[in-house]
């Protein structure tokens, strides 16, 4: 016979596994997402991946030939950042399945969120996090002293 002790040990590792799981998957299909994106004028296009690196700079056109060169720097920072803000979106997509509702992923992966003092606060965080872990969990219990 069994503890409730131990059947909540064992959900919780079969729900970490399936956490893990969940996870492997997404990061092996990240390697796959790239975003391109092709300026209006069509003068460039540019390929960025998952992580935002740029893989890939084309000129579709001759347009380029006749613009200034700050026109062109400028033109390319643009494309780069669009490609950019659309391989993040998808890679935010992909992980929000297994994060807690109203996660700003895109702040805390640009570092626009300082967790001990920005929009969400890791004390909250940690509370939303236990929250959905589980239906015996009371969110509005107070943080272990100790705890952060």
């Amino acid at each position: 016979m069994s503890s409730p002790l131990s059947n909540q040990v064992e959900q919780a590792l079969a729900e970490l596994e399936r956490q893990k799981a969940a996870i492997d998957e997404i990061q092996d299909g990240l390697h796959s997402v790239h975003s391109t994106v092709t300026a209006k004028n069509r003068a460039v296009s540019v390929t960025v991946d998952s992580r935002g690196a740029v893989t890939a700079v084309k000129f579709p056109t001759s347009a380029y030939r006749s613009m200034a060169g700050p026109e062109l720097g400028e033109l390319l920072v643009d494309t780069i950042e669009t490609a950019r803000g659309e391989a993040m979106a998808r890679t935010v997509a992909a992980f929000e399945s297994l994060l807690p509702a109203g996660l700003p992923m895109v702040d805390l992966l640009t570092g626009g969120v300082d967790p001990e003092h920005g929009p969400l606060p890791m004390d909250k965080l940690l509370a939303e996090m236990f929250r959905t872990a589980g239906p015996d969990d009371d969110p509005t219990s107070p943080t272990p002293a100790g705890g952060r």
